[in-house]
């Protein structure tokens, strides 16, 4: 496997030189075997017995934090990157969310016991630098080829309900099929209550990957209708996909996506920013994009997006408060909603 950072391969250089085995993980090791860029490394070091002894060989390359301590993770600062390395560990779930684990950290652990606590074989494989040999236990490679997104272990996977949410950007974003039993795994993990407990914010960071790092979001949004979790509008599922298509920033595409999903929104997100502009959008009429009769020769996204394309670039208003105190209005709460009939009938071409 190729590294695409040198300065990585000298700090690993120098692990290996102090009788221990980098190998890097997650990530990195899948895109590698999908032929995606390699953007972010996470790295195992395994043959040390402290964290201290690892800070120790880290220092000479940056700045080293021991945050992640109890997690067995040194961080590693330098002036344009930062980097992740951890000791191989074990996690026995010993209490309610995410949180609620026991963490052992073992730096003489065996690669195939630290890794059966990884949500998916496709994210198991490890490819060992000091002898250039990657690692499968948990047949990963095969299920890379295979398109088939598989769990790794039945009791830790269903330990973590936000397993549910990856495994739906996931599939979409990899456009693998969710293997049959994983399937089964999750239509139970959903019925339990620590599913329903599980944060707004995580949830959210899922969705934006969904929607900000698949081509065809709609397959995780499928997904989501046949684990019972929402009921996404048919309608909805045949277009999304064309708002990720349309080279749009990250923004741009959270907002257009949103105005059309914004009761799944207000379940995940508590942003009142965002919101705002969703809320923006959706007084231009989007509703009724739905409607046949509208969509005539255009796709429901090809006319959403002319519409958000209208409001980035929406001319002065013609008429403002002033403009209703000459004509003889006296100000009062009305106004607003004057106004902004006038606005709509403006960009709508009735008045000028």
């Amino acid at each position: 496997m190729k590294i695409n950072d040198k300065f990585l391969e000298k700090i690993l250089n120098k692990i290996v030189q102090n009788d221990a085995t980098p190998i890097l993980v997650g990530g990195c090791v899948r895109d590698y075997f999908l032929k995606l860029d390699v953007k972010d490394y996470d790295i195992e070091v395994y043959g040390l017995n402290t964290l201290e002894e690892l800070e120790s060989i880290l220092e000479e390359f940056g700045s080293v934090n021991l945050v992640g301590k109890s997690f067995g993770i040194v961080k590693l600062s330098t002036t344009n990157m930062e980097y992740d390395f951890s000791f191989p560990r074990l996690e026995n779930k010993v209490g309610e969310g995410h949180t609620g684990f026991d963490v052992i950290i073992d730096g003489a652990l065996d690669f195939k016991n630290a890794t059966k606590r990884r949500d998916f074989t496709i994210n198991s494989i490890g490819y060992d630098y000091r002898n250039k040999t990657f690692l499968d236990p948990f047949n990963g490679i095969d299920d890379i080829e295979k398109k088939l997104l598989k769990h790794v272990d039945d009791i830790t996977f269903i330990e973590d309900p936000l397993r549910i949410y990856r495994a739906i950007q996931f599939s979409a974003r990899f456009e693998f099929l969710l293997d049959s039993y994983t399937f089964k795994l999750c239509k139970k993990i959903v019925k339990t209550e620590e599913f329903s407990d599980i944060s707004k914010e995580r949830i959210y960071e899922e969705y934006k990957k969904l929607f900000l790092k698949s081509k065809q979001p709609s397959l995780g949004l499928q997904l989501l209708n046949k684990l019972d979790i929402e009921q996404i509008d048919e309608l909805v599922l045949s277009n999304i996909d064309e708002i990720v298509q349309n080279d749009l920033n990250n923004s741009d595409t959270l907002i257009l996506t949103f105005s059309i999903l914004d009761k799944l929104f207000l379940k995940i997100s508590d942003d009142k920013k965002l919101l705002k502009k969703i809320r923006t959008l959706q007084n231009f009429q989007v509703p009724r994009i739905f409607e046949k009769n509208i969509m005539q020769n255009d796709s429901f996204i090809t006319i959403l997006i002319k519409k958000f394309n209208m409001l980035n670039n929406m001319p002065k208003p013609l008429y403002i408060g002033k403009d209703l105190i000459k004509m003889g209005y006296k100000p009062s709460e009305k106004f607003k909603s004057i106004l902004d009939t006038l606005y709509k009938m403006q960009l709508n071409g009735e008045i000028c």
